[in-house]
Order: C-alpha cells, then sequence, then structure tokens
C-alpha cells in the first residue's frame, strides 16, 4: 500500500534522493508492567509513546512519555514507565518480554521507514542496475510487510509460552469507541492538507481501497 501510494503521489519531500522502496513496521500495541484489559485500565497510565503514536495515547486516557526506545528497560524498571506503545516485535528482539507482562491489542499506528540513496550516485549506476533495482521495489515492500506481521505473530507465541505473558483486548463495546477517540489526527490532517493545496481526503481514500485491496489479496 505504501509502495503504491508513493509511486501514484511522488511527494517532492522526497526528490532529492533515490527512493529504493519503503514499508512499514507492524501496528503498533500496548505492552505494560500492568494488565490493561480496559479504558479504566490505561487511565493515567505512563507508556512511552512519540509523535501520533503519543497522541493516540493521549487520547485513550494514558498518560504519553517521550524517550528513546534504548531508554525504555531502564524507565521500566525504575518506574518511570509503565509500559511501552509499539509494534510487537520487541517483546522478543528486544526481551521487553522480560519486564513487560501483559499485551494489549490495539492496532494502533505504525512507523514508516524508507530505504533511500544518494541521486548522484543513482545517477551514476549502468542502466541495467538501475533496472535490477527498481524491478525489485514492489517485491521488497512486500516481503518486508509479510516479514514484519510473521515475525510478531512469533515474538508474541514465543512470548506467551517463554515468558508467560498475558494478551488482551478491549471489551467489544469500548474497541468501537477507538477510532472515534482519535478522528481528531485524521480532521488535522485533512486541515493542514487543504490548507497546502494538497489532495488529502483523495489520498486517504486511496489508501483504504489499497488496504481492502491487499488485505483480500494476502490476508490481514
Amino acid at each position: 500500500t505504501f509502495w503504491d501510494l508513493f509511486q501514484k503521489y511522488q511527494p517532492k519531500s522526497y526528490a532529492k534522493v533515490k527512493v529504493l522502496t519503503l514499508f512499514t513496521c507492524a501496528p503498533a500495541n500496548i505492552m505494560s508492567k500492568v494488565a490493561v484489559k480496559n479504558f479504566a485500565d490505561l487511565q493515567k497510565l505512563e507508556i512511552r509513546g512519540t509523535g501520533i503514536s503519543g497522541k493516540y495515547l493521549d487520547a485513550l486516557g494514558a498518560i504519553p512519555v517521550a524517550m528513546p526506545m534504548s531508554s525504555v528497560p531502564e524507565s521500566l524498571q525504575k518506574g518511570v514507565v509503565k509500559g511501552l506503545f509499539s509494534s510487537l516485535e520487541v517483546m522478543k528482539d528486544f526481551k521487553f518480554a522480560d519486564l513487560c507482562k501483559h499485551v494489549t491489542i490495539t492496532n494502533g499506528p505504525t512507523t514508516s521507514f524508507a530505504v533511500v540513496m544518494n541521486k548522484k550516485k543513482w545517477d551514476s549506476l549502468p542502466a541495467d542496475v538501475k533496472k535490477v533495482f527498481n524491478d525489485l521495489g514492489r517485491e521488497q515492500a512486500l516481503w518486508t510487510g509479510q516479514y514484519e506481521d510473521q515475525h510478531v505473530v512469533e515474538a508474541i507465541a514465543w512470548s506467551k509460552k517463554e515468558r508467560g505473558v498475558g494478551v488482551y483486548r478491549f471489551p467489544e463495546a469500548e474497541a468501537k469507541q477507538v477510532a472515534g477517540k482519535v478522528q481528531f489526527m485524521t480532521d488535522d490532517y485533512l486541515k493542514k492538507t487543504a490548507a497546502a493545496g494538497l489532495p488529502g481526503q483523495k489520498f486517504l481514500d486511496d489508501l483504504a481501497a489499497l488496504k481492502a485491496k491487499y488485505e483480500k489479496e494476502y490476508g490481514k
């Protein structure tokens, strides 16, 4: 989806580099030292979250705390934060399952990544080499996305089996309220893009259509 959107809209912010591929991490979910099974459990709970993720946490009633990921283990041990909001592969990769015995599935924001090359270096490459890179862009995006999704599944299975981690979801009635609580972020985006003369709504419509297409093709 991200790759297709980039190909269609060609944002000027990437004009000075050659974009080789694009992808996102898996959605952010709550990892915590205390069980978060509903909105009440989350209220005023200090959770590491930055940027959009911080706004998302705040909208749900938590207290977002910005810090580098490298500072999180010590902050969890000292009680500065009670959890973090990130994609779940870190439960195994960074051993957060040793500190956070609870996971709450929210399927929140993702973080985007770009693999880029210096434009002058790109221009110096022969045509056949450029073709190889160009042909790999979509394949790399798809492979990375599928790898991320599978790695999260494996990390959670490991966390449950090896570290006794509990996994929860908000009650259905509360889960349905999440979209409304964070709608202000989409509204802000649309206002900013409209003010800049950019097709924000069209972009979101395309994103939703591509998301539905690829979920049908590859599964959620």
